[in-house]
């Protein structure tokens, strides 16, 4: 039974498994041997395959009353369930009673406690992991930051998301698509170009929150230190975005435009009133985004 509820659900059929697993249940011949925690694991993963949170409830409830204890697999299966079906405390608070969660679980649990909003337990989670004390694979890793990243841009935590991608880099992550997607998902960035007035006048009602722009020239600083790529499609929704809101964002836009063009340097020579001597150094992005009319005036044009 349970080899054939595993191959129905990894051939993706989640409904013919729950199906077959009910008929054994409902089949005095066959009850007893569906009374274990393997099957009833296979058919909560089924449920929340089908995103059907509930199912995967009363399957538990089912599981207790039989007698057969869920384990650390059952719970996980569970969280997805609860997740599936958006129930992302639900997800978040099962997390919290397993005891010693594996790299899925943690996983797993990571994404619920994201999408909980729980996002302060999710960087501790999240560092726990850089620090060696739990047992996630890079790849589930590089996830979890991702995760954590748009969650933190959703809900316009702007310190946290800086943090998240801080930490990414020193750990020695390049980021990959799914990061840049998932900033982009964060965000609400528009993917293409204005082509009408009209359009244009339409789209600034929806435009992302106040502090998005800076958060922008933020990655880009933090990517060209390392000498990383920026996705062009990344690249051309902070112009796009700076076209949209005009004002400082504008010009530092088509400043950034201009750089790009001529491939130059933002080495600038800052001096001082009562010398004539000089200091070259970069200007980042940000700082020039926040120290506009200073810089102006120091630098002319």
């Amino acid at each position: 039974y349970g080899l054939l509820m595993k191959g129905l659900l990894r051939a993706n059929k989640p409904g013919p498994c729950l199906t077959f697993f009910e008929s054994a249940c409902s089949d005095e011949r066959t009850v007893a041997l569906t009374e274990n925690v393997q099957l009833y694991t296979t058919a909560i993963s089924a449920a929340a395959a089908l995103g059907d949170h509930e199912r995967a409830l009363e399957l538990v409830s089912r599981m207790n009353q039989a007698g057969v204890r869920p384990n650390k697999k059952t719970l996980t299966a569970l969280m997805g369930a609860c997740i599936a079906g958006r129930k992302y405390e639900a997800a978040a608070e099962i997390f919290s009673k397993i005891k010693t969660p594996d790299s899925h679980a943690i996983s797993v649990g990571l994404q619920a406690l994201c999408m909980s909003g729980k996002l302060d337990a999710a960087v501790e989670l999240i560092n726990d992991q850089r620090s060696g004390q739990k047992t996630l694979s890079g790849k589930q890793v590089m996830s979890g930051f991702n995760n954590l990243l748009q969650s933190a841009l959703e809900s316009g935590e702007y310190d946290i998301a800086r943090e998240t991608l801080t930490s990414l880099l020193q750990a020695g992550y390049i980021p990959s698509k799914f990061t840049f997607q998932a900033m982009a998902e964060g965000l609400n960035l528009h993917r293409d170009m204005p082509t009408t007035a009209a359009l244009v006048k339409a789209r600034q009602q929806s435009l992302p929150s106040e502090g998005t722009f800076e958060f922008l020239l933020f990655v880009l600083d933090s990517l060209e230190a390392r000498k990383l790529i920026v996705s062009a499609e990344f690249y051309s929704s902070i112009l796009v975005l700076g076209a949209e809101l005009g004002g400082l964002e504008m010009r530092i836009a088509s400043i950034l435009t201009r750089s790009r063009k001529s491939n130059s340097q933002k080495e600038v020579k800052l001096s001082s009133d009562s010398t004539d001597t000089a200091d070259s150094r970069l200007i980042l992005w940000e700082e020039l985004y926040k120290n506009y009319s200073t810089l102006k005036e120091d630098l002319g044009d």
